[in-house]
């Protein structure tokens, strides 16, 4: 849609609303009354459907709000209420692997301990010819660090 036909739209759609509005005014006039006077009513009824609308769209809003806030909770717990099941399954079938995750996890963040203390020493690692820089520990360390948070964590939720 473009922007001039959405004007278009907006401006109909208040003039239908001032036009309603006089409708109103004039069939409430009362004998006496003055043109001035019917303008300045149908003036108040045209607020008075502006603020109707605001009102209704807030309302709108909110159950819409409302509806995708259950929505999301519904979600949660029932993906929660099926990953217990999936863990005490994986439990079940690899009873021996919780005590291989910790160790594993140990054995990384000693590996990632060593980068960083090889990194603070700028001590030189030799692998053949090849000469490998103190700065590629930083990188090794923090792969071993992450990578044993990773392990810790798989091992915690087999608990």
């Amino acid at each position: 849609m473009s922007p001039t036909s959405g004007k278009q739209t907006q401006e109909t759609a208040e003039q239908r609303v001032e036009e309603e509005a006089l409708r109103v005014a004039k069939s409430i006039q009362t004998p006496g009354q003055t043109k001035e006077q019917t303008r300045l009513i149908a003036k108040g009824i045209e607020k008075g459907i502006a603020l109707y609308k605001q009102q209704q769209s807030a309302k709108l809003r909110e159950r819409d709000k409302q509806r995708k806030k259950a929505a999301k909770l519904k979600a949660r717990e029932s993906a929660e209420a099926h990953e217990p099941e999936a863990a005490a399954e994986f439990r079940d079938d690899y009873p021996a692997l919780r005590p291989t995750l910790w160790l594993m996890a140990v054995l990384f963040g000693f590996g990632g301990g060593a980068h960083l203390l090889r990194w603070f020493w700028s001590a030189p690692l030799t692998v053949g010819d090849l000469v490998i820089a103190p700065v590629w520990s930083v990188p090794a360390a923090t792969g071993g660090f992450a990578l044993s948070a990773w392990l810790v964590w798989l091992a915690r939720r087999l608990d």
